[in-house]
């Protein structure tokens, strides 16, 4: 390993090809990272006569191995992220410049020094990003038309955009470009046949954005492959597996995607039989491939088993995913109930369902869903620490009897004690007449019960929201209908199930009295819900009535939740 201090431009002219690894996260900086550094390049800019330096980290390359080319390729160890920002800052600045005044010299000088090796085609392009920031990056070098996009790489390309185009002053911008050039110092570290760059990885990153658990795991991973199969294996196993957990990416925002990279990761190890810490998933995971493996072949085979169960967590993070009607309604039940400490047992379930090595079929797996189900909605009306669930779900994955996967579970379910235990039908019945659930299980325990028995779909579902009959607020004639004792009896049943229900007029209602929601229009009478239907024939509103439907309420939902 080689380490030199230099500037910015010495590291980036000549004949070179920078290629970030395809394995490795695509670019990531976002707004707060880029102001930092343009706020960076105005404090060095105003000292740039007096040749004052701005340290800006540390740039790890490796040659590339095989590569015989007149340009010299160099594989991106760590730097990615304020490299890459740096070629952006570069094509802004060409571009501005060129706006002002097309003739200019730093218009050729930028390109043919920075960006761009001419006259090489096959080596174009001074940096290769990862795959999926390739198309963008390549228009906004070469100095092509950009349409809007969520991609990252054009929010940096934006805001210089927007900096430079406040600037008409050409010695202005060519101060910038100078200051980013020769007053940007960083440490050139050069690394050799005989180093490891992994090991120098894992340690690196303190300076550009840190690095998630899925990152740190992938990146492991690939750098254990033969450089020759990476490419493949990235296409038709990694990149599959990241699209399942991943989603649509016009949609999410990508550090919610990285939780959703790592939780699959910490669910799958906790299946498996190890529960590591969110910060510790890369350290397990690393001890596992290195316990288990022999060579590639090993490394590819743990591959292909995390790719073979992220498409069923896909199914759980995205249940349109899933075909099978039955098994789709479940998964949307666990997403609704925010039930994510069951995945580790979804996951082993879906795996015995699939690989079919036991007799374990789609009835088998229903059941021990709506086993699952049961268990989770208890002890949710009934207030049970849900943290106990994170060791107890994957303890339950390496215990079952695969002669009989569903009973098994369901014995295990019924006989747990302590803060691990199952509510039976008289402690569900009572917590749920008490009402202390919290406001998003309500929701859930009302939803199921208006689409039982047959399971139909709730008409705009997402517009409704939980009504309290009995008003949160009490107005005067609502303390007169409910008589001197008004004050206990609001205390006491505000929040019972028997006093909540679904509609879409929430707003609209607010704490009218009862007859005035029964009769208004969008009322009770109105609704089209079979929870209302009961409201609909009511007279009047107090303790009676809502201990009456809380009963019905709970018959119903003990029907559902049965054991």
């Amino acid at each position: 390993m080689k380490a030199n201090d230099t500037q910015i431009r010495v590291f980036l002219e000549g004949s070179k090809q920078f290629i970030v690894p395809l394995f490795q996260r695509e670019y990531v900086w976002g707004k707060g990272d880029i102001e930092r550094l343009w706020l960076d390049i105005q404090e060095t800019e105003t000292e740039y006569y007096k040749k004052k330096h701005h340290f800006f980290g540390s740039f790890v390359t490796m040659p590339t191995p095989g590569s015989a080319s007149t340009v010299s390729e160099f594989t991106v160890v760590d730097g990615q992220q304020r490299l890459t920002t740096i070629y952006i800052i570069l094509a802004t600045l060409r571009d501005r410049i060129k706006e002002l005044d097309p003739e200019n010299p730093a218009i050729t000088e930028i390109e043919a020094l920075y960006l761009m090796n001419p006259h090489r085609a096959d080596h174009k392009f001074k940096l290769i990003p990862t795959q999926n920031d390739r198309k963008i990056f390549y228009k906004i070098t070469e100095g092509q038309d950009i349409k809007e996009s969520n991609n990252l790489i054009f929010g940096s390309y934006k805001f210089f955009k927007e900096i430079f185009a406040d600037i008409d002053e050409i010695s202005r911008l060519d101060l910038i470009k100078g200051t980013i050039l020769s007053n940007f110092s960083i440490v050139d570290i050069y690394l050799e046949e005989n180093d490891d760059p992994y090991l120098i990885f894992e340690t690196l990153n303190g300076t550009g954005e840190p690095l998630t658990q899925a990152d740190l795991v992938r990146n492991y991973l690939f750098m254990k492959l033969n450089p020759q199969n990476q490419q493949e294996i990235y296409n038709n196993i990694w990149l599959p597996l990241q699209t399942f957990i991943e989603g649509d990416k016009e949609i999410e925002n990508r550090k919610r995607k990285d939780k959703r990279m790592d939780n699959f990761i910490r669910h799958y190890l906790a299946m498996e039989g190890d529960l590591p810490t969110f910060n510790g998933l890369y350290i397990t995971l690393k001890e596992l491939v290195d316990k288990t493996t022999m060579g590639q072949e090993g490394v590819i085979k743990i591959m292909k088993r995390l790719h073979r169960f992220s498409e069923y967590y896909s199914k759980f993070l995205y249940p349109k995913n899933e075909k099978e009607k039955e098994l789709k309604i479940y998964f949307e039940k666990f997403n609704r109930l925010n039930s994510t400490t069951a995945y580790p047992l979804l996951l082993k379930l879906y795996d015995n369902y699939r690989d079919q090595k036991v007799e374990f079929f789609i009835e088998d797996f229903i059941d021990c869903l709506h086993a699952i189900e049961t268990f989770v909605v208890r002890r949710a009306v009934c207030g049970i620490n849900v943290s106990a669930l994170n060791k107890y779900f994957p303890r339950i994955c390496t215990s079952l009897d695969e002669s009989n996967i569903a009973q098994s579970l369901k014995e295990t379910l019924m006989n747990s004690t302590g803060n691990q235990r199952m509510p039976d039908r008289k402690e569900f019945r009572t917590c749920l007449k008490d009402g202390n659930s919290p406001r998003q299980v309500n929701r859930y325990i009302l939803e199921e019960i208006e689409k039982y028995p047959d399971n139909k779909e709730i008409v705009k579902l997402n517009e409704m929201q939980i009504e309290h009959i009995m008003p949160q607020t009490l107005n005067k004639q609502w303390k007169k209908d409910l008589g001197d004792d008004w004050e206990s009896t609001h205390r006491k049943y505000l929040e019972s199930i028997g006093n909540l229900t679904l509609t879409g007029y929430n707003q609209e209602y607010s704490n009218k009295t009862f007859k005035e929601k029964r009769d208004m229009k969008n009322g009770f009478k109105q609704s089209g819900l079979k929870l209302n239907r009961h409201l609909s024939q009511q007279k009047e509103w107090g303790e009676k009535q809502i201990k009456e439907r809380s009963n019905e309420l709970a018959k119903t939902a003990l029907k559902i939740w049965n054991f």
